[in-house]
């Protein structure tokens, strides 16, 4: 595992010296809603820049972060200071090279595109209307906590074969794991992740055995009956873990965000209900401008340039997809929500190279399906109230409130 540089306090000082757009940014610029224009400064004046409110180097330019999270780039994610390991756990998202590609083989072949349609097309159509059914005649919401959560976490236990029903117990597992991933200097959130950890594979290990003793067509069941996958119960457990993470927060992030985006622009969401083929770009548009994943980070092993800039080993270096998917060297008039921006799935939302988000098909279609859904069954929907997106690694609004006829 590798250990990360430390750093002296002459050299912080130089890089301070060196890069002064990066040393002024304040964490806070990473985190809070209504202040992205800090990181827009940052890219245009550094886009590979030292930032000790991060305690490493910030990568905000588009090009610099697909370099960055190329399996060429020379670095990795098996660092000891990595916080998506101490929340998570050692599985697929924490492991390189063949490691990470024997613990992701068993779990590929479901999330193909193909399969992803005809396995869980109807069932996500299903569990949307099922939900719309219990809040059509409300007429009105917080859509994050009354539909988006339970949506991701019903659809991830349907698609995994998991005892996700008690839905608040579950998104507060995942809330604890999400808050792990700050590198604030907080011990306490750690502690909550490792708690909620325990919790959640106690649940996971008796589905694995579950699945065993009564065999089915779900994802978990075909990973626990398949002796040659090489990979043992409790990394199956790790493995079902992050996937899990994707299919919850990615999800319910993605819903609020683009949701929150539409209606905040009479025009786009007139062109979705007059044209429903315009959906799909316009999801893919929100997670350009709002990716739920916003950072993801990386560790040296070997010096590396990154664009101009020089790294010795064992730098912590991280990626804002917030700034990248806001370049305007590669999406003009990048704050414009645009539906119909022609390279809008050029984001880097779901990241790039090795650790592509595994679940990527499977997210576009629960997106597009659940949110064509909101419009269709939730008449003259609109929107009440919503705070600003906000998360230093996840991002969405923390409420959105809206209405409708009932």
């Amino acid at each position: 595992m590798l250990q990360q540089a430390e750093i002296t306090p002459a050299e912080d000082s130089a890089r301070q010296e060196r890069f002064p757009v990066g040393a002024s940014l304040e964490f806070a610029d990473m985190e809070e809603g209504g202040r992205e224009e800090a990181l827009d400064r940052l890219r245009e004046a550094e886009p590979v820049s030292w930032v000790p409110a991060l305690g490493g180097w910030l990568v905000t330019g588009y090009p610099e972060a697909r370099q960055l999270l190329s399996p060429r780039c020379g670095t990795t994610v098996e660092a000891e200071e990595n916080l998506v390991r101490h929340s998570l756990g050692r599985m697929m998202l924490t492991s390189d090279g063949a490691d990470h590609d024997r613990q992701r083989a068993p779990f590929d072949g479901p999330f193909r595109m193909r399969e992803v349609g005809d396995l869980f097309a109807d069932a996500i159509a299903a569990e949307a209307d099922a939900l719309l059914d219990e809040l059509g005649p409300a007429g009105g919401c917080e859509l994050g906590a009354s539909f988006a959560a339970p949506f991701a976490v019903r659809m991830t236990g349907r698609v995994l074969g998991l005892s996700l029903d008690d839905v608040p117990r579950i998104d507060g597992f995942y809330s604890a794991f999400a808050g792990a991933m700050v590198y604030d200097g907080n011990p306490e959130p750690q502690r909550l992740a490792d708690a909620a950890r325990e919790e959640l594979n106690a649940i996971l290990h008796g589905d694995i055995a579950r699945c065993r003793h009564a065999p089915d067509t779900s994802v978990t069941s075909q990973v626990a009956n398949d002796s040659d996958h090489g990979v043992s119960d409790d990394e199956a457990v790790a493995q079902l873990r992050v996937i899990m993470f994707g299919g919850i927060e990615t999800i319910q992030s993605g819903i609020m965000n683009t949701l929150l985006l539409l209606l905040r622009d009479p025009e786009a969401i007139a062109a979705v209900r007059d044209d429903r083929d315009l959906l799909p770009n316009a999801v893919e548009e929100s997670l350009r401008l709002i990716p739920p994943v916003a950072f993801v980070e990386r560790w040296t092993v070997a010096p590396t340039a990154i664009g101009e800039v020089e790294l010795g080993i064992g730098e912590f270096v991280g990626a804002s997809t917030l700034a990248a998917n806001r370049d305007p060297a590669v999406f003009p008039d990048p704050l414009a929500y645009d539906i119909r921006r022609e390279n809008a799935r050029r984001h880097l939302a779901f990241s790039f190279g090795e650790h592509f988000c595994l679940g990527a098909h499977l997210a576009r279609l629960e997106l597009t399906t659940s949110v064509g859904r909101v419009l269709d069954r939730l008449p003259e929907l609109r929107l009440v109230a919503a705070e600003e997106p906000a998360g230093f690694a996840f991002r969405r609004p923390p409420s959105l409130e809206v209405a409708w006829s009932p």
